[in-house]
């Protein structure tokens, strides 16, 4: 009798340990997702409590620059010429005129920065707005594409993979969109774009004015080399040349994230806003915030940094690790996820 008692003891025993084995494998396999504000990140990393992050530029260059990490992998190797930032409207704001001048000034800006003959001034500038040395917004800027406007075919990849990431709760026929086709035309809106080009085509000195009493509220995510443009626009005075003044017209609002943003939108303390592409379209969705993209600001740049002595080599070696984001459902917690998934490996949030 014992021995029979005896060996099914044994087998429930070794079944037990062999399935605790394997979970414990698993969860080792998992990437710990922690967010943090991209100014906390590295000292997090030299401190040893991440093994890595993935932010916006040009905070991965500094940690590069000052030897506390190293880029693993830039975002555009992961998705190649994905959209990023954009400059994105409540779509209660009605006044056609200012939205065309605002759209007319980030255009300028652009196309500035994308002029190698400024490449001094934007050093310059680059610096002044994110706080950091020239060494380290000239790397930083090396993986950065400014953009006029994006693509509509990224959004579509967006909107897919936060689908079935499980990111998005809610379809845009939720929102009272009969078909994706009409919620991309309504979301991505492109008239005004194209409206500014045509009048620069046809006129460099073409120019379109707003009223003095007009006053409108911009706002940005705080040290984000993707939205130079926005400073740019300052700086040089585009945004003066259409009668908008920081300060005097034009009030400005710092924000930590993406997510933030679309928060400020829901609560109606901004007009016009520089932020992410992925919170965007999960904020526009999940939420039902009324916001269209009225611009593009840049495609790429981003990257996961780890350690500098961590040995970790590649996307699999995440596994059992801990990676800050800056939000959840911002652009490089999109990428990270996306890269994790890929790789076989579960991002779970902390």
């Amino acid at each position: 009798m014992k021995n029979f008692v005896i060996i099914p003891l044994l087998a429930v025993l070794i079944f037990t340990i062999i399935g605790c084995s394997d979970e414990k494998i698993e969860e080792n396999n998992n990437t710990k997702i922690i967010q943090s504000a991209p100014v906390d990140m590295l000292n997090r990393l030299k401190a040893g409590e991440i093994d890595g992050f993935i932010a916006w530029e040009p905070f991965n260059s500094e940690a590069v620059q000052q030897d506390i990490g190293r880029y693993l992998v830039q975002s555009g190797d992961i998705w190649d010429q994905h959209p990023c930032c954009v400059l994105a409207v409540s779509k209660d704001f009605q006044n056609e005129n200012v939205l065309t001048a605002v759209v007319w000034a980030h255009i300028k800006a652009t196309q500035f920065i994308n002029n190698p003959n400024n490449l001094e001034s934007i050093f310059e500038h680059a610096a002044a707005f994110t706080g950091k040395d020239r060494k380290i917004v000239e790397k930083a800027l090396e993986n950065i594409e400014y953009v006029e406007y994006p693509q509509t075919e990224g959004f579509i990849t967006y909107y897919t993979k936060l689908q079935e990431n499980g990111l998005l709760v809610q379809e845009h026929q939720d929102i009272g969109y009969s078909g994706g086709d009409s919620f991309f035309e309504d979301f991505l809106r492109k008239d005004i774009y194209n409206l500014v080009l045509t009048e620069m085509s046809k006129d460099d000195n073409w120019r379109p004015l707003v009223d003095e009493t007009t006053k409108i509220t911009i706002g940005f995510l705080a040290r984000d080399l993707h939205q130079l443009a926005f400073f740019v626009a300052q700086k040089e005075k585009y945004f003066e040349e259409v009668g908008l003044k920081i300060g005097d017209n034009i009030e400005i609002r710092e924000y930590a994230n993406g997510v933030a943003v679309m928060e400020a939108f829901r609560a109606k303390e901004i007009d016009f806003a520089y932020l992410g592409g992925a919170p965007a379209m999960l904020k526009r969705v999940n939420d039902d915030i009324h916001i269209q993209v009225i611009a593009g600001a840049n495609n790429e740049g981003s990257a996961i940094v780890v350690g500098k002595d961590s040995g970790i080599s590649n996307i699999n070696d995440l596994g059992g690790k801990t990676i800050a984001i800056p939000g959840i459902g911002t652009v490089q917690h999109f990428v990270v996820d996306s890269a994790l998934r890929e790789a076989g490996i579960m991002p779970v949030l902390e």
